[in-house]
């Protein structure tokens, strides 16, 4: 069998469509001071996986709401900081039921289902 030989070349240039490195480096410049959301672990728990779905709902609401992290805080009676937790899934110094009273003040008629 013949080996295939591979080039040792890597391209300068991205592929079309594709931000230039000059991009990439503003990008990455823009971003590193900005929080990061956690991901949800594949050995998540049921806590853990329900705390992330109520946050989701968070996120989801100021989308379709239009509003800034500080209008959410408003309307929830909670400070900026505690909304910027819920909505990058920072979740580990809430309860559910916290969670839940949250939702339930910009959601009344929120109906949850468990399987």
């Amino acid at each position: 069998m013949k080996k295939v030989k591979r080039p040792n070349k890597i391209s300068k240039t991205p592929p079309p469509g594709w931000p230039s490195e000059k991009q990439f480096k503003q990008i990455d410049k823009k971003l590193s001071n900005k929080p990061v959301s956690k991901m949800l672990p594949a050995s998540a728990g049921a806590v853990e996986r329900t705390k992330h779905e109520l946050c989701a709902h968070f996120i989801k609401y100021r989308a379709n709401a239009d509003i800034s992290q500080r209008e959410l805080a408003h309307r929830l009676g909670v400070t900026d900081s505690r909304v910027s937790e819920i909505l990058h899934y920072n979740h580990e110094r809430f309860t559910i039921d916290k969670l839940l009273d949250l939702l339930a003040k910009i959601h009344p008629d929120v109906k949850l289902k468990f399987a």
